[in-house]
């Protein structure tokens, strides 16, 4: 196990965070783009007229990544916490 300071706990959970953010981002992304093309082509087979391109989700922000850093963190807290209160 390695000796992490909680400074580089918190950027490794910031990293985290913005990794678990990005890849909800970009999932999101895929399936109404996906669902567009599904759509796009029905309309061509059909004859109709072809539906606008979705609007894009956001793009997590800073206070997104943050806020899920926190609440990584105090996930993480609390189970050391309780395993520190069952060791007592």
């Amino acid at each position: 196990m390695s000796n992490m300071t909680p400074f580089e706990i918190r950027l490794e959970l910031l990293k985290l965070a913005k990794d678990m953010l990005e890849q909800d981002y970009f999932a999101k992304r895929e399936v109404s783009h996906n669902n567009w093309q599904v759509s796009s082509e029905n309309a061509r087979l059909s004859g109709t007229s072809i539906p606008d391109q979705p609007e894009l989700p956001p793009y997590p922000s800073e206070q997104d990544v943050i806020a899920k850093a926190t609440s990584l963190n105090a996930f993480v807290s609390s189970i050391s916490s309780e395993a520190k209160t069952k060791k007592i």
